[in-house]
């Protein structure tokens, strides 16, 4: 996508997530209150001078208006937060695992996007390298980069310490940086999440020249919260129902965009 595209497709996000076309029953019985994050980006995140923003604040902004609900959105820090859900004094909260903890106090809604930790590379060397592993680029001596202590999957933690060993893999703290490096041509490769990747790349208005491979080295689906003590099984079932519609619908698909390339692979 152009750069230009780019900026038409997020002001039709823009419009979609103001009013999204689904359709909303125009009598919801009750409002609902959500969680978020303040440096999640960009899935949840403050943005400057207008307040909460991210992947994860359309969505559930999308489901609410599928619903015809009323939606509270409130920053609390996620151990607070769980706490809060907890005795039923907030409702939601987005981007969780399901553990057996906390099965005892939330419902898990279905999954609404995957954390996938892919592997990017230049566009100009993505038909070279597309059939690559991460143990196909190590014996191939490509340049990679990743962060400090993240996790990135199985895959990652059984090869990394061959490619420290061999020179090629370096660690910092800033995925800004490590995707600027491969911009540049510093490195060959770089491993991050997909979304978080493509934001800064978008940030510098870059995003065209950056593309992960096909073989991902990790994928977690991911659910919203709902706390048992404020919301009931029959309102699970209808939040689930709209979560269903949004994500299915071509409008979501748009809303992407804002976050990702429509060309990019793999896509969630």
């Amino acid at each position: 996508m152009n750069k230009i595209a780019r900026k038409v497709s997020i002001l039709i996000v823009a419009i979609v997530v103001m009013g999204w076309s689904g359709i909303a029953s125009a009598n919801c019985a009750r409002s609902y209150s959500v969680a978020y994050s303040d440096d999640y980006i960009p899935y949840q995140y403050e943005e400057t001078g207008k307040g909460p923003a991210g992947l994860d604040i359309d969505i559930i902004k999308a489901v609410m208006d599928e619903l015809g609900c009323d939606l509270e959105i409130r920053l609390v820090p996620p151990k607070r937060a769980q706490k809060l859900l907890q005795t039923g004094d907030l409702d939601l909260m987005p981007a969780a695992s399901v553990t057996e903890e906390r099965q005892g106090y939330a419902h898990f809604s279905l999954p609404y996007r995957d954390e996938k930790v892919v592997m990017f590379v230049q566009v100009s060397k993505w038909d070279r390298y597309q059939g690559y592993s991460m143990a196909d680029a190590i014996d191939h001596r490509l340049r990679m980069v990743a962060g400090i202590g993240g996790w990135y999957g199985e895959e990652y933690g059984k090869e990394s310490q061959r490619a420290i060993d061999n020179g090629i893999l370096d660690l910092n703290n800033s995925t800004q940086t490590r995707i600027n490096q491969l911009i540049v041509g510093r490195v060959d490769l770089v491993i991050a999440d997909l979304f978080v990747g493509y934001h800064h790349a978008i940030k510098a208005d870059e995003a065209d020249k950056i593309m992960p491979l096909p073989h991902i080295l990790n994928s977690d689906p991911v659910h919203f919260m709902l706390s048992k003590a404020s919301v009931s099984d029959k309102e699970v079932e209808a939040f689930n129902v709209a979560l269903k519609a949004v994500i299915e619908s071509v409008d979501f698909q748009t809303l992407l965009e804002k976050y990702r390339p429509a060309n990019t692979a793999p896509i969630n």
